[in-house]
């Protein structure tokens, strides 16, 4: 017979009064499952994707951000708990060799099961897929992607708008965030007429530090831009306007020393920035997905998310039907845009 010791994880816990009660969740090492369909959720996060993840100014401080807000609505709306653990972005989503070639992959933390997942990365196409499954966005658009590039001394764009071809340009992607590298091509060139869509037969790299372990984050990513390592960058079109308005000293320069030659880039992704990510596979999103279509309907969701951002990302928010300049493709922004503003026009 065998003991609750040797019992195999995911068979059902028994509660006190002796009663066999389903999981409404896989087992973590050292967390106590929900039980009778109360689903108990463990998410990692780091605290530098301001405003989704970020300590909250309290003293002391805690783990905060729009995320972390979004999520305590769980309780009270579906009566799911959802808590969140500082990990290291790593364990979430990372770097393997283990491969014909180097990609990006479910981090340990999720393939262990350590935790169920992470909050806070976009469902893109492509290479993500292949690891991860994903919940239903919290937004109401999807994510844009753009590719910044160094500027000249007479402020002119060192990659030009019109460029298709990227073989012979070096271009770097800012790893552990999306947009992957696999989904470069997917994007069309809004500044060339038919829409063709970018080409390169060249790897798209990303930084490392003076050990040779890559990098990730942006900041990085734009000290390469800017030395010379790289001469174009495919990031997120908000990326550096997030970090402006954080006071990230990584945007010293923009329009000034780079500058975006596209915004708008939407073939990259099926869908916006998510609540959690898990290993694929894991029926997750079938615990989640129920509930964040609750939130996102109740009057406390909009608050909560006009707090953080812009009403037209919110779900049902003011002007959602508008688009933020930086999700504009560049043919279609205001002649007022130029490399200068930090977001080049077509002819620059």
């Amino acid at each position: 017979m065998l003991s609750l010791l040797s019992m195999p994880t995911g068979f059902a816990s028994i509660p006190s009064g002796g009663t066999c009660e389903a999981t409404a969740d896989p087992p973590i090492p050292g967390v106590m499952q929900g039980v009778g369909g109360k689903a108990r959720i463990l998410l990692g996060m780091g605290t530098d994707y301001p405003p989704f993840t970020m300590f909250t100014d309290s003293v002391p401080k805690d783990l905060g951000g729009f995320m972390v807000e979004f999520a305590d609505l769980a309780l009270p709306v579906c009566d799911i708990t959802i808590e969140f653990i500082l990990v290291p972005w790593t364990e979430c989503w990372t770097q393997s060799k283990a491969f014909d070639e180097d990609r990006e992959y479910v981090g340990k933390g999720i393939y262990e099961g350590r935790i169920h997942g992470c909050t806070s990365y976009s469902h893109s196409k492509g290479e993500r897929e292949f690891s991860l499954d994903f919940t239903h966005s919290v937004f109401g658009k999807l994510n844009r992607a753009g590719i910044l590039t160094r500027l000249n001394q007479d402020g002119k764009p060192v990659v030009s708008p019109k460029t298709v071809d990227f073989t012979d340009i070096k271009v770097g992607f800012v790893g552990g965030y999306a947009p992957t590298k696999d989904t470069f091509p997917y994007n069309k060139n809004f500044c060339v007429e038919g829409f063709p869509q970018f080409s390169t037969n060249s790897t798209l790299t990303r930084p490392v530090d003076i050990y040779g372990v890559p990098v990730d984050g942006p900041q990085k990513a734009i000290e390469w831009l800017l030395s010379g390592k790289f001469d174009a960058v495919y990031m997120k079109a908000n990326q550096l306007n997030q970090l402006i308005d954080s006071g990230d000293d990584a945007a010293k320069g923009f329009g000034t020393n780079f500058s975006y030659i596209h915004t708008g880039l939407n073939e990259w992704s099926h869908n916006g920035t998510t609540l959690a990510i898990s290993k694929r596979g894991s029926g997750l999103p079938s615990v989640l997905n129920p509930c964040i279509d609750k939130i996102v309907r109740t009057p406390k969701y909009l608050e909560i998310c006009e707090k953080y951002f812009e009403s037209s990302k919110c779900i049902g928010g003011e002007g959602t039907d508008t688009d933020l300049f930086f999700d504009v493709p560049m043919n279609q922004l205001p002649e007022k845009y130029n490399c200068a503003s930090g977001y080049c026009s077509c002819d620059e």
